[in-house]
């Protein structure tokens, strides 16, 4: 797996058959299921240690988050690392035992959340200040209506990178929708360049074009999502956005559109065909910015040659997705000390300390309270997305048995199996993990 696993555990989560709700409703050992309530509007206690379960490869902006809730506030925060590569079936597996941490780091999504029964073992945090001014209310961090989850970034915002230089000399504006994608494959085939740079190797990226993008038109209120995982809504129907998505992809290749080597392409092969001017787009989320930027010459080269927009079926939505790394949660124990502890520092992460964070890790703001404007280029791309009226949540986020999605989408872009046919086996997959949650 690459660097970035943990970031897109939102992009890529998949349902751990062996770890669900009937493990998750384990408590004991190491504490679990604390009765006593915590009253979140005292003052929190000083000289208290929490323990942190947090990714291992959390970014010096978190790591310097921590330290400043310790100067501010007193009390000490252990930190017990988790390897970002395995982290939801590490905490998932400890948690079904019985362990518990004080505050832990965790995808944010419903499904993630669901295997941890957050209204038994977590801490119901909407009662303080960050719901309110969180961008992601109600649609991550959240089950039931409670927040459980303060979510302060970076989100994986899912778009198309494209090569502005290409666009310009084939005469066309970056595409927005399938129509408009379509148009401009044919003019940049003209030019000899490759119009879309498709990353087959690296499998996760297959996902990002038929799902991520293209499936932000129909999933508003995250409904397409909640109602596949309800069962009301089947991936596989014929006449559906998501056999449509995959189709598209199809149209595309018969047309084309595609790299000779998408089979096989890794997507920092993808990010560098882009950089270079040898392809014209290519469609990942917004955790890859920071490679366009060890790509190009310097910052202004690339603010001035690549952009990043969004795309999807009729109307060009954007689509985010939260990650796990900067999403916090406050585990019961039975030890108020610490659970409020745990919520303070939630509580100062998400106001005083915010916008410090967000100038440290250059990202794109959760909270209303920060302010982005400091943010240029690629990343100020993205917040624009992110902070559109019309974003919405990845399709994914409530869908169990997703993580079976990349590999049969890797099959549509190669010309091995047909749209209907991956989704065929995708609603297989989707109604075992459904069946599973229920024992």
């Amino acid at each position: 797996m690459s660097r970035h696993h943990w970031g897109r555990a939102g992009v890529i989560t998949a349902a751990v058959g062996s770890l669900t709700l009937a493990l998750a409703g384990c408590s004991g050992g190491d504490g679990g299921g604390g009765d006593a309530a915590v009253d979140l509007s005292s003052p929190a206690p000083t000289g208290v240690t929490i323990t942190l379960w947090h990714a291992s490869n959390d970014p010096d902006a978190l790591l310097n988050l921590y330290k400043a809730y310790e100067k501010e506030s007193g009390n000490t925060i252990k930190l017990v690392d988790i390897p970002s590569d395995t982290a939801p079936t590490v905490v998932q597996t400890k948690w079904a035992t019985g362990e518990r941490p004080d505050l832990l780091e965790y995808n944010p999504s419903p499904q993630d959340m669901a295997q941890l029964n957050m209204s038994e073992n977590m801490l119901d945090l909407s009662s303080l200040e960050f719901v309110g001014d969180s961008a992601l209310s109600g649609v991550a961090g959240t089950i039931d209506g409670k927040t459980y989850g303060a979510i302060l970034g970076p989100v994986s915002v899912y778009g198309m990178y494209y090569n502005k230089d290409v666009l310009a000399k084939a005469g066309v504006d970056a595409p927005t929708n399938e129509e408009t994608l379509k148009a401009a494959c044919t003019a940049i085939k003209g030019t000899g360049v490759t119009p879309i740079s498709m990353a087959g190797g690296s499998e996760w990226p297959a996902m990002m074009l038929p799902g991520f993008t293209y499936m932000g038109d129909f999933n508003a209120d995250n409904a397409y999502g909640e109602g596949v995982a309800s069962g009301e809504t089947k991936v596989n129907d014929a006449s559906g956005p998501l056999v449509a998505g995959l189709q598209m992809v199809t149209d595309l290749k018969d047309a084309g559109c595609f790299n000779k080597d998408a089979a096989t392409q890794t997507f920092e092969q993808a990010e560098k065909a882009v950089s270079d001017g040898t392809a014209a787009f290519t469609f990942l989320p917004s955790d890859q910015i920071p490679d366009f930027y060890k790509n190009g010459a310097s910052t202004d080269a690339v603010d001035a040659s690549i952009g990043f927009g969004a795309f999807s079926a009729v109307k060009g939505v954007p689509s985010y997705g939260p990650n796990a790394q900067g999403s916090f949660f406050v585990p019961k124990t039975g030890d108020t000390d610490k659970e409020r502890v745990a919520a303070d520092f939630i509580d100062w992460a998400t106001t005083d300390g915010y916008q410090q964070f967000v100038d440290d890790a250059q990202i794109v703001p959760t909270l209303n309270t920060a302010d982005a404007s400091s943010l240029s280029g690629l990343y100020a791309d993205a917040a624009k997305l992110l902070q559109s009226d019309d974003a919405v949540i990845g399709f994914n986020s409530s869908i169990p048995g997703f993580g079976n999605f990349g590999g049969l989408a890797v099959k549509v872009l190669v010309g091995q199996s047909t749209a209907q046919d991956a989704a065929d086996s995708f609603q297989t997959f989707v109604d075992q993990a459904i069946d599973a949650q229920k024992k």
